[in-house]
Order: structure tokens, then C-alpha cells, then sequence
């Protein structure tokens, strides 16, 4: 899966100001701040910013002359990523791995998730942007689905925004075939302009049927073989990886049979204390966040979390926060019995410990909040 956050800078900045909402608005790439922005560059806009023809690039007089309303908001990088890495620990949750691709951009192989549970493909990814919208404040998503993720990236772009767009491995080469070739993902415009200008190649689906020998010898051996293959659907040799720098790590295990029992499912997560710890020791992780993961019979996800004011490294650390995490979970919703199917541990706020004392970090208040 590619999952895409829709106009990702402006819907946060409709998170901390809700009366953006259904207004033209853009967040604008300058060192002036909000009010006195006279100058920059359009760094993304709202979705109703673009119906008056406003794009990303364009300056702040030009944007101004398309749409004299535009509301204008300095960018505020730091504060993107507070809520970029809250949707990716949720993604995360749901993948079997997570490649984060940009602040605002996500691969997500969820084979042996959508194997194990009962949900069909399209069900699975519906419920992950379900999750998004939920969890972080509204956010859409769009989501492609496909065998590779060069076509995954694809299908995301497809439908925007709050998109879903599944291609089954039988399908591939029919979606691909009518779009223009710079709907793939790293043909840049230069390329392009020969691709179409020199070779006569305005679609993927000619691109896919050129010859690959002659693609190598005008844009290099790698490259052109690159491009041939992601026409034809045939880069499933590029697997999705984990970033090097992990959001979390987390370990879960899927119950024999669902239960509403407290201290079985203490047990449980128990068991995987040792796995996860393990792990964060073998990458020199020091963490402040322990979580507990439980997933409902209906595939819904909760978590609950505890975080130290100082940087732990130790495995009590993490199994002496368990039980008072599941105590905070309800097993109960209107007289009726919650059962759970899986349970998880995440380990998040992580510091290698050499990094933290070379920085010098040294905790503050704002650590707390």
C-alpha cells in the first residue's frame, strides 16, 4: 500500500485553526510570520485554493492575483512533523513493515496482516483510512494498493482526494496503460520531454511495450531497465524496507482465540516483553514511551501508553508499565463483553544512547507535555 496524506501542511493547519476549514488557504515557504507574509513561495494549498488555479511553487503575488482571498500561514516544518509521526506510529500499527517515503508519505506491507485477519484488500486499507480520519484529527488519506510499490504509488494519485484505488496483480498492465508516463513516480521533466519530445512516448503503456535495449542505451543501463520494468509491472525486486531511524518498534501476537480476560491477555504480553526489549537493546535504543496495542474482534485498534519523564534501557522498565496499561482498557461497552484478537507492545521516543550525549540533550518541561 502507498498511503498519501492529503494536502498534508494545509490540513495541519487546519488541525490548530478549525476555522480554515472550506477556505482558500495556503502555507507559504518564507522566514516572515503569520500576518506579515509578504513575500515566499506557495509552499501546498487547501483543495479550495486550487479550484482558483493556486498551486505549490508559485509566489505569493501570483497565488494573491488568482484567489485575492487566500488565507497565508508561514510553514511550520517542526510542527508538521509532531503530526506526521503520529499518523506514522498509528500506520505502523497495521503494517507488517513501514517505509516512510516523506513527511507525508507511507509504504505499507500488510501482506501477512491482511493473510492473518479476515478482511479482504480493499476492506483492510478502508480501515486504516478510517483510522487516520478518526485518530488524527480528520486527516484524509488516499491510499493505492498493488503488487509493486511503483503501481501502488500510482493507483494513490489516482483518486485524490480520499481516494482508494486497489489494482489486483491481473490488472496492473490495463490501469497503466492509457496514463502519461509522468504519472510514475521519479520520471522527472526532463526525462519526459525526451521520452515524449524524442521517442514519441506519451503513456506508460507504450513505454512498457518499447525496447528495453534501446531505453538503456539512451538513460543508461540502470535507469532505463527502471523505467521498463515499472511500466510492465516488474519491480517487485524493490521490497518495502523500514526506515534506519525507527518511529518505534513494537512486537505483537495474535490470541488463539479472542478473550475478554484481563489477565490473560497480561500474560500474553508478557510473553513479548522479552522479544521487544531484545530488539531495542541489539539497536542501542534508550525510550521514554512504553504502549500497549489491543485489536478488537472487529479489527478496531486501541492503544494505551506510559511514558518516563528520563530515557530508559531497561526491560523492567517496559514489563512493570504493563499492568496498569491494561487496566486502563475497557473490557466492557454498554453490558456488552469486548473481545480482543491481538495484542502488541511499542516501544516509541526512542534515542540512541551515544546521540543523546553528543547532542547534550538534557530534559525539559516540554518533554512532559
Amino acid at each position: 500500500m502507498h498511503v498519501d496524506l492529503n494536502s498534508f501542511y494545509p490540513s495541519c493547519e487546519e488541525l490548530r485553526d478549525p476555522t480554515l476549514k472550506g477556505k482558500p488557504h495556503a502555507v507559504i515557504m518564507t522566514d516572515e510570520t503569520k500576518g506579515k507574509i509578504t513575500r515566499g513561495a506557495v509552499a501546498s494549498c487547501s483543495y479550495e485554493a486550487r479550484k482558483y488555479g493556486v498551486r505549490s511553487a508559485i509566489s505569493i503575488y501570483a497565488a494573491k492575483q488568482l484567489c485575492p482571498q487566500l488565507i497565508l500561514n508561514p510553514v511550520d516544518k517542526s510542527y508538521y512533523q509532531q503530526i506526521s509521526e503520529k499518523v506514522m506510529n498509528l500506520m505502523e500499527g497495521y503494517a507488517d513493515v513501514l517505509e516512510q517515503a516523506s513527511i507525508d508519505e507511507a509504504y505499507l506491507d500488510c501482506t501477512k496482516k491482511i493473510a492473518d485477519g479476515a478482511n479482504n484488500v480493499e476492506e483492510y486499507a478502508a480501515i486504516i483510512k478510517d483510522a487516520i480520519r478518526q485518530q488524527c484529527g480528520g486527516l484524509l488519506s488516499s491510499i493505492g494498493v498493488a503488487p509493486t510499490k511503483s503501481a501502488a504509488k500510482v493507483a494513490s494519485d489516482f483518486k485524490k482526494p480520499d481516494g482508494l484505488t486497489v489494482i489486483y496483480p491481473v490488472q496492473v498492465h490495463k490501469f497503466l496503460a492509457n496514463l502519461e508516463v509522468e504519472r510514475i513516480a521519479g520520471i522527472g521533466a526532463k526525462t519526459q520531454q525526451i521520452l515524449k519530445d524524442e521517442m514519441g512516448i506519451q503513456t506508460i503503456g507504450q513505454l512498457a511495450k518499447y525496447d528495453v535495449q534501446k531505453l538503456k542505451d539512451r538513460f543508461g543501463k540502470k535507469n532505463g531497465l527502471w523505467m521498463w520494468q515499472v511500466s510492465n509491472g516488474r519491480d517487485s525486486d524493490d521490497p518495502v524496507v523500514p526506515r534506519e531511524d525507527n518511529v518505534s518498534i513494537s512486537t505483537e501476537q495474535t490470541l488463539d482465540r479472542a478473550t475478554s480476560d484481563r489477565v490473560k491477555i497480561l500474560q500474553h504480553l508478557n510473553q513479548l516483553v522479552d522479544e521487544v526489549y531484545e530488539r531495542v537493546r541489539k539497536h542501542g535504543y534508550e525510550f521514554r514511551t512504553v504502549g500497549v496495542k489491543l485489536v478488537r474482534t472487529d479489527f478496531s485498534i486501541e492503544t494505551r501508553e506510559r511514558s518516563f519523564l528520563n530515557f530508559r534501557d531497561d526491560r523492567e522498565s517496559i514489563a512493570s508499565v504493563l499492568q496498569g496499561l491494561v487496566d486502563r482498557f475497557s473490557f466492557f461497552n454498554n453490558n456488552d463483553t469486548i473481545n480482543y484478537r491481538k495484542v502488541g507492545i511499542k516501544i516509541s521516543n526512542l534515542s540512541r544512547g551515544e546521540n543523546k550525549k553528543k547532542l547534550g540533550l538534557q530534559t525539559t518541561l516540554l518533554d512532559y507535555i
